[in-house]
């Protein structure tokens, strides 16, 4: 069986500078016993800190080059600050001109081209199938289906869309190499074993362990249920 992916979102909450570096730490511990490649993706302010002690990826990229660019993100600093890659196209962070708007693809190809090049690990998020469709063209690293709707929210994506989860992980699969993850109201070990079962490669999750009091558990019981 290939290794499973769990991909720790810490987004910007409060609790990705609190417990952000000990959640960083123990992921690593646990992905050296669990056979589970653990990834985290903290904010872009403590990333020289958690890339010190566990995978890290960052929350986002641009698609231009060192330049005259403010608060823009390029690969440059990415390649700088020693991650392993990045997350892209997230649902709070889309590749579109305006909030609604369509994806750019010609940009966010550029921006996978060019982290691919740097050697640079890409995940993308897509919110269906039709994007999916687009986004496998590209070759990332891996792309995550996670339907806006259920982001944060207590009903699972594995549970709830089980036909699309299965056709998503399939369509992956079987015209490109990447990675199928699925996320959104991923929280338990039911969860993960439902999305292994379905063919998934792994897991993206934030606010499942980040906003518990036992964030270990909760990693615990992920890691276990990918395991099976």
């Amino acid at each position: 069986m290939n290794m499973k992916t769990l991909i720790i979102n810490y987004k910007a909450y409060e609790e990705a500078f609190t417990n952000g570096i000990d959640i960083a730490r123990y992921s690593t511990e646990l992905s050296k016993t669990s056979g589970v490649s653990i990834i985290v993706s903290p904010p872009f302010t403590i990333l020289r800190d958690t890339v010190k002690i566990a995978k890290t990826i960052a929350q986002g990229v641009d698609e231009v080059d060192p330049g005259a660019f403010t608060a823009h993100v390029t690969w440059f600093e990415l390649k700088q600050a020693a991650v392993a890659g990045t997350l892209l196209n997230h649902s709070e962070e889309r590749y579109a001109h305006s909030k609604n708007g369509p994806i750019d693809y010609a940009a966010l190809k550029m921006a996978v081209d060019k982290c691919a090049k740097a050697g640079l690990e890409t995940y993308v998020c897509v919110q269906n199938l039709e994007e999916a469709k687009e986004i496998l063209k590209m070759k990332p690293t891996g792309i995550a289906y996670e339907p806006p709707e259920l982001i944060g929210g207590n009903i699972s994506v594995s549970n709830s869309k089980p036909g699309i989860v299965k056709e998503f992980c399939s369509l992956i699969k079987e015209n490109s190499q990447s990675l199928a993850l699925i996320g959104a109201g991923i929280k338990g070990k039911e969860d993960a074993e439902k999305s292994v079962e379905l063919g998934s490669d792994g897991l993206l999750v934030a606010s499942g362990i980040l906003k518990t009091n036992d964030y270990k558990s909760v990693i615990n019981a992920l890691v276990e249920g990918l395991s099976k």
